[in-house]
């Protein structure tokens, strides 16, 4: 595994526990880090003497000078919290390129409707996905059903509202918080297999679906799985 030491361009908060980290990647090793959306990143630093690594997804769309990713910050996360605690813009950090078969690839030609279930941050691959598909994909629809705790956990909020208000009619946002009141009683709660059956029968029609992606922690996939 190839390491290649680039610069923090910008930390930018995200949540109370979450920040995008966008990084600068060098002319000379541009075309290596060229991503299919859905792929990730290995970050490398050393912490305490030890090597750490860990793996975060590409939230950026293809072709972002400064690929971004979004990190949060995990209780007795050694990596996590040296990038919330430590990490300053201008650093070195050293990363792999772009790897992973968690994709989607879009072709401008298709005329799809794509679903994703995210929780937490899990929506780091989905949200290259879905604005990689409104931007090349001029004929598709994308719909994200997104778990949360509130309202202010939810990470790249902004960005989501701001696909919503660009492409009103081709991407379908579902806020599902878990301790939130909501005046659709089927988005309050978590993402389990009963909800996501009811939102098959009234919201969303699985017949007309071309490509499905979860992602999310592991109690919430093998729920739904």
């Amino acid at each position: 595994m190839e390491f290649h030491v680039v610069t923090v361009a910008a930390i930018e908060p995200l949540t109370d526990d979450a920040v995008a980290v966008s990084l600068e990647i060098p002319p000379a090793l541009a075309e290596g880090f060229a991503h299919t959306p859905g792929q990730h990143l290995i970050l490398r630093a050393t912490i305490d003497g030890e090597d750490v690594r860990r793996s975060y997804s590409i939230c950026s769309v293809p072709g972002a000078v400064k690929p971004t990713v979004g990190i949060k910050h995990l209780p007795g996360g050694v990596f996590s919290t040296y990038v919330h605690e430590q990490l300053k813009v201008g650093d070195p950090i050293e990363v792999t390129h772009p790897t992973g078969d968690f994709t989607l690839t879009p072709d401008a030609s298709n005329r799809n409707h794509y679903v994703a279930i995210a929780a937490g941050s899990g929506i780091t691959p989905v949200l290259s996905m879905i604005r990689s598909v409104l931007e090349f994909e001029p004929s598709s629809m994308f719909t994200l059903v997104y778990g949360n705790k509130d309202g202010g956990s939810v990470m790249f909020v902004d960005e989501l509202d701001d696909l919503k208000g660009r492409y009103p009619s081709r991407f379908s946002l579902l806020h599902v918080l878990s301790r939130e009141r909501h005046e659709v009683e089927l988005l309050e709660g978590r993402i389990d297999a009963e909800k996501l059956d009811r939102m098959l029968n009234t919201i969303i029609d699985p017949a007309a679906v071309a490509g499905w992606y979860l992602c999310g922690p592991r109690g919430m996939v093998d729920t739904v799985t």
